[in-house]
């Protein structure tokens, strides 16, 4: 289970195009997902963003911010 509040989210490190990985430690790109506009039009959308490693995609991002803190292990 991962959560977090609005007020967490709001200060959250904003998120770019790659993200250290909390698991293995490497650098991995992020991929946006895409939003389809009425015309039919594909558009990066940053309200959801996930990241590739070892083959399993992990949610990297809500809201163009980083979630990633929240799934490390403390």
């Amino acid at each position: 289970m991962l959560t977090f509040g609005n007020e967490e989210l709001a200060e959250s490190p904003k998120l770019g195009n790659e993200i250290l990985c909390p698991r293995c430690g490497k650098m991995h790109k992020i991929i946006y997902g895409k939003k389809v506009l009425e015309d039919g039009t594909k558009v990066e959308y940053k309200g959801l963003a996930a990241y590739k490693c070892k083959g399993k995609l992990i949610l990297a991002g809500v809201k163009g911010r980083d979630v990633t803190l929240y799934q490390r292990k403390h």
